[in-house]
């Protein structure tokens, strides 16, 4: 028997019956059945579960909105979510909450069941975790294991946490976010994090391989396979072995390529061309896309079951225009890059083009601002300075200021001119403003009291 404390909620009691019956069957003994959302919550405070199967549509208090109460309150203890409605947009709403799965109802017992039992081991791994990384808390500060990657963003160390979260564990992870953003970066430092550190890490770019080639490029082939073939080659996959394998543009792949991935993540195995043989794999898989696979989905261009595979972590990287905070760091960084490539002796940026660097919205994010930066070091042969003459951009792309019309003498005192501007926006809302900024209420507060200090 296992004793596993197992919660299920739903407002149907035919339901909860039939379900603790087959639970009782494949030998869960402790099932605690509630039809009533709103005793959810007070039963968390008062007894300890080790997995909760959770209704979407509830009476009273909706199961997403319960849903988000749990991973708040009680983020160890994993959630299945279970509804009638097939929705995929659902389905990814309650992943991002932090559900750890979505099944339709009535569930396929063998479905529910390994549903269940990957839960319970993710529970046990994640309390693992958790007790190792608050021991060694202080060790990892030390090591700044994060010191390569240029940030001062809150927001970017909501992604270094889940990149400490997965990196120890072998689950696949899915990399989100627009062109430029350093999704590769996030791939790599995961896989450095990892137990995996000395082994390969291999890098697939999926739009750099034409259709025709792509099964015999990740998963090889063997000698005489077909014309041309006179010797043995390994793909991309079996390189990978023992490390990770990071596939680039994972929103690029064809509907027969999305099938041959998906049948190598299940069963953890490739065929070679030519060979009717599996061969075994233990290799990571790391994806990364620019694309909104939920709406690919809808459209049926890509495979649900494939994207459900592939979010088993799942990291999301905000663009450089929500991270104002970096873009000068990061400006810095790439003027010392150019100088070093082009033999200058550039100091810094004129106060000009540190007002515009921060007001331009980076469409193509940090590869965008490391482009116009070393256009300009590139540019200039005698100034000191960077100065707007020499920031090339997209026509219209930097608008004229809109934080202040006075010269601004620092760079402390534009950072100031800009808070009061996302301010104003606001229209005094220091919770929306402090959520624009990226930094907390208080910061703010702070922030603002010293603004007015200054102004006295």
């Amino acid at each position: 028997m296992n004793y596993a404390e197992i919660l299920i909620v739903d407002d149907e009691s035919s339901f909860l019956r039939s379900m603790r019956r087959i639970l009782w069957q494949e030998g869960y003994a402790n099932v605690t059945l509630e039809e009533k959302s709103e005793n959810l919550i007070p039963l968390l405070q008062k007894k300890e579960f080790d997995l909760i199967l959770l209704d979407v549509n509830m009476p009273v208090i909706d199961g997403i909105t319960l849903l988000e109460k749990i991973s708040q309150n009680f983020p160890l203890i994993p959630v299945i979510m279970i509804s009638a409605n097939n929705s995929y947009s659902m389905a990814f709403n309650a992943i991002q909450l932090g559900a750890y799965d979505f099944i339709t109802k009535p569930p396929e017992p063998e479905r529910l069941f390994i549903s269940i039992r990957r839960a319970l081991e993710s529970k046990l791994n994640l309390i693992e975790r958790e007790s190792l990384r608050i021991q060694s808390y202080h060790q990892v500060k030390s090591r700044k294991s994060f010191e390569d990657i240029i940030s001062k963003s809150p927001k970017m160390e909501k992604v270094f946490s889940l990149v400490e979260i997965f990196a120890p564990t072998n689950e696949t992870v899915l990399i989100t976010g627009e062109t430029g953003t350093g999704k590769d970066l996030i791939a790599r430092k995961i896989h450095d994090l990892s137990p995996r550190k000395n082994e390969p890490f291999v890098v697939v770019n999926i739009v750099s391989i034409s259709e025709s080639l792509f099964e015999s490029e990740l998963f090889g082939y063997e000698k005489g396979a077909f014309t041309g073939a006179d010797r043995i080659k390994t793909g991309y996959f079996e390189t990978a072995a023992g490390g990770t394998i990071f596939l680039d543009e994972i929103g690029d792949l064809s509907n027969e390529m999305q099938a041959k991935l998906l049948r190598t993540i299940q069963y953890g195995e490739i065929y070679r061309i030519g060979n009717p043989k599996p061969i075994k794999l233990n290799s990571r898989i790391i994806a990364a896309t620019n694309k909104n696979l939920l709406a690919a989905i809808e459209k049926g261009t890509f495979r649900a079951d494939l994207f459900y595979r592939l979010n088993r972590g799942y990291i999301e990287i905000p663009p450089l225009r929500e991270r104002k905070e970096d873009i000068i760091p990061l400006a810095k960084k790439f003027l010392e890059d150019g100088n070093e490539t082009y033999n200058r002796a550039i100091k810094g940026f004129s106060n000009e083009v540190l007002e515009r660097l921060i007001n331009y919205d980076y469409p193509g994010n940090i590869r965008e601002l490391e482009n116009i930066i070393l256009n300009a070091v590139a540019k200039n042969k005698d100034s000191e300075l960077i100065s707007a003459i020499d920031i090339k951009t997209k026509p219209g792309a930097i608008s004229e200021s809109k934080v202040t019309q006075k010269k601004i003498s620092s760079l402390e005192e534009m950072i100031d001119s800009y808070i009061q501007l996302v301010l104003n926006e606001m229209e005094g809302n220091t919770t929306k403003a402090s959520a624009a900024l990226g930094i907390s209420e208080r910061t703010l507060q702070r922030k603002l009291k010293k603004i007015r200090d200054q102004n006295k």
